[in-house]
């Protein structure tokens, strides 16, 4: 398979960062005239920061407000075949545009806010991505729709984020336990911090848990893997140590991307290693307090504990 073909986006949360900040900034009553200025003048704002870099996987290239709506315009890396992929999975990228403002409830209940702000406003949102051979595709989503969602979902944040990313899993076409004889369909930001590189039996995910606010993944190590990884378990309460530790996770754009997620959601990263040969268990924990040190989510929008 062509490897340009593997890159898909799917990280709407992203996205939506910028779009906080405009709900943060109208007042609550149908937009005016000066308003639907003001709107526009922040959107220019915004656009100054932008093309953004989202990962390895493409570019939040700009925002804009026309007739309602406030557009969000991503352009993708990889060829027309990703619109394929997109078109046969179209409701559920929709459905995780809606997760993603559950995921933001993490931070103060900033996902209900920009829904709810949307709806009052009579505004809808708008996400465009584009090929590099300019081939497109949409997903519209009213105010009142989102507003309705964000209402009825009782999930969690950490819940969300992890029903997001079983999504992503089943897009790609993999299966929990991972195999070396699996070869995903296509990669997102998720799938490439969290499962790696398929093809190396040293280190294969074997599951995904949900407990609170601890998003687990489980991995099946080697020898050599479990020595490396006990050797940062003893090291877990040195929270100097750990900070840089997830400093250098974040050298990696796709880790620091998904950081960015999980701090959104408000969640704690736990690693936990099964060793093959003894079937031993053990866990590393890289808390919400360090991993929000080390995203591009500004430190404004993200709570101090």
């Amino acid at each position: 398979m062509d490897k340009l073909f593997k890159y898909i986006i799917a990280i709407f949360i992203a996205c939506t960062l910028t779009g906080i900040f405009i709900a943060l900034n109208i007042p609550r009553s149908k937009l005016t005239f000066n308003e639907k200025m003001r709107l526009s003048k922040i959107i220019a704002e915004c656009n100054t920061d932008l093309p953004r870099e989202i990962g390895t996987i493409g570019y939040l290239d700009s925002m804009s407000f026309a007739d309602e709506t406030i557009t969000y315009a991503v352009s993708v890396k990889g060829d027309d075949r990703i619109i394929q992929v997109y078109s046969d999975n179209y409701d559920e990228f929709k459905d995780m545009l809606k997760y993603s403002f559950i995921e933001m409830n993490g931070q103060g209940n900033l996902g209900n806010t920009f829904a709810h702000s949307l709806e009052t406003k009579g505004l809808n949102i708008c996400f465009k991505i584009s090929t590099e051979n300019k081939k497109s595709m949409s997903w519209n989503i009213t105010g009142k729709e989102l507003s309705a969602f964000v209402d009825s979902c009782k999930l969690s944040p950490t819940t969300a984020l992890k029903k997001v990313i079983d999504m992503q899993i089943k897009i790609a076409n993999l299966k929990l336990p991972v195999t070396t004889s699996d070869s995903p369909k296509a990669t997102t930001v998720a799938i490439n911090s969290i499962v790696g590189d398929v093809k190396d039996e040293s280190c294969l995910l074997q599951s995904i848990k949900c407990e609170g606010n601890n998003l687990l993944f489980v991995y099946k190590v080697n020898e050599e893997g479990a020595k490396d990884i006990k050797r940062l378990k003893d090291r877990e309460e040195d929270l100097d140590f750990m900070d840089a530790f997830v400093q250098e996770l974040a050298q990696d754009k796709d880790v620091q991307e998904f950081i960015g997620m999980l701090a959104l959601s408000h969640s704690n990263m736990v690693l936990v290693y099964r060793e093959k040969a003894s079937a031993k268990q053990f866990s590393l924990t890289l808390p919400y307090t360090i991993l929000r040190n080390h995203c591009k989510v500004p430190q404004n929008l993200l709570s101090i504990n």
